[in-house]
């Protein structure tokens, strides 16, 4: 409902504040999910600036730069004259409120599940003129994930595999419940043993992992040159886990798959699906 009502005032704001023609809209996005939505809604043209972390679709890179993720320069982004900007919450917050106070329209892409997202990429595109590429958009999403649940389904809750999806190793950082990458494990046919943690991302107790022994590890990092299965071997009282045991350690799945909320989130789901059922 949060993000309904949001969308209803930025449009109307929007709808107030701009007599440019859709074409001629200028787009400063500051998160690098908000720049993959842009340019799947046909709105790479209309990017006068993105964040140093924007790297996806390739030629976003070569676009002028506003300053890092989380540290964005507001006068940079002043001097762009844009008509729109899209951030992100948490570390952003100081940087939306600013330019608010400076009337400069702001639209938040923070989604915590796929509805969120999906009503992330419908509001972008009413306030863009982009509606018809919104809702195409949308529905080769809701077609794909829908066709991964149509086989989980064929699945036993009891044979759906454990997993436990690490985020980083030092301190341990999973996944829990509240956070896309829960859903996506859900959807992917997975059961993920770490759903309980305090937080949708936090630290989780080692001795638990062990105890709850998940049948599938995702490790969402690199082990630059080590192998997945060893590195994960090594941790003292991890060998007996059925997951390394097996071999079904895994951290060959693009980080960005899995923790940007882009249109890229099927891609993430599938591959998870992949892992699961191997």
């Amino acid at each position: 409902m949060r993000y309904l009502i949001k969308i209803i005032i930025l449009t109307l704001i929007f709808s107030i504040n701009s007599e440019l023609p859709a074409k001629e809209l200028r787009i400063i996005s500051v998160t690098p999910s908000a720049t993959e939505i842009a340019c799947a809604l046909g709105l790479f043209d209309n990017l006068v600036g993105v964040s140093t972390f924007c790297d996806y679709p390739q030629e976003v890179k070569s676009k002028e730069k506003i300053g890092s993720f989380s540290d964005p320069s507001i006068e940079k982004i002043i001097s762009l004259k844009p008509d729109l900007v899209l951030a992100t919450g948490l570390e952003q917050a100081y940087t939306v409120l600013k330019l608010k106070k400076m009337n400069i329209n702001v639209f938040i892409v923070d989604p915590k599940n796929f509805e969120e997202f999906f009503a992330c990429v419908k509001g972008i595109g009413e306030i863009c003129g982009r509606q018809f590429q919104s809702a195409a958009l949308i529905e080769s999403m809701r077609s794909s994930i829908a066709r991964i649940s149509e086989k989980v389904d064929l699945v036993k809750e009891s044979e759906r595999p454990k997993v436990y999806l690490e985020i980083w190793h030092d301190p341990i950082m999973t996944v829990g419940k509240g956070s896309l990458v829960d859903e996506m494990i859900k959807i992917a046919g997975g059961i993920n043993i770490t759903s309980d943690a305090p937080r949708p991302f936090s630290q989780f107790s080692p001795e638990l992992i062990i105890e709850r022994n998940p049948d599938v590890i995702i490790l969402g990092y690199m082990n630059m040159g080590v192998s997945a299965t060893g590195a994960v071997s090594k941790r003292l009282g991890w060998q007996n886990i059925n997951a390394v045991r097996y071999g079904r350690v895994y951290d060959d799945i693009d980080s960005d798959l899995l923790f940007r909320p882009g249109p890229r989130l099927v891609r993430g789901t599938e591959e998870l699906y992949k892992r699961f059922y191997k």
